[in-house]
């Protein structure tokens, strides 16, 4: 007899082939449930936190924040622009203040302003004074105004006249300004 034959090796040489493929596709069949039910709940996940409805709540917010600022930086616009208007007018403008006070500052304490009146061109002053000297000081030191070309560059007067009840003196006068 012959002992290379072995019918009962050839039927378990099959069945051992046969059951490593089926452990090979029950593992492969377990594996991709697993990959699908994990790729499934990542989706899941995803799909809920980057739903239209959650992205489109966040973009209304967005929005409505930017809307706010974009009506907060259009009214500081105009507010700066405004500022900017402002401070073009105030640059432009005479200042009469010190204009003023370069007058007042020639006029001695005894003479009394009856009435000053000033413009883009012209000054005009009236005067009172119980002293012809006070009066005098006064318009020489107008005219050293005019040496000096500060403010006016001529003067004009209009009318002097004295009042012998009182024994006041009085001086109209009209500058025109450089």
């Amino acid at each position: 007899m012959k002992t290379d034959i072995n019918l009962a090796s050839g039927v378990l040489i099959e069945s051992t082939s046969k059951s490593k493929t089926l452990k090979t596709l029950r593992i492969s069949a377990i594996s991709g449930v697993i990959f699908i039910a994990a790729t499934s709940i990542l989706l899941f996940l995803l799909t809920n936190q980057i739903s239209p409805d959650n992205v489109k709540k966040q973009e209304d917010k967005i929005l409505l924040s930017i809307k706010f600022l974009h009506e907060k930086q259009a009214k500081i616009a105009i507010v700066n622009s405004k500022i900017a208007d402002i401070s073009k007018i105030l640059d432009s403008r005479i200042n009469y203040e010190s204009e003023m006070n370069s007058f007042l500052e020639k006029i001695p304490n005894d003479v009394s302003i009856n009435s000053f009146e000033i413009d883009k061109s012209k000054v005009a002053i009236t005067v009172s004074s119980n002293s012809l000297f006070s009066i005098d000081k006064m318009l020489n030191s107008f005219f050293e105004m005019i040496a000096k070309k500060q403010i006016i560059k001529s003067i004009t007067i209009q009318s002097l006249f004295s009042d012998p009840k009182s024994g006041n003196y009085g001086l109209s006068i009209k500058a025109n300004k450089l």
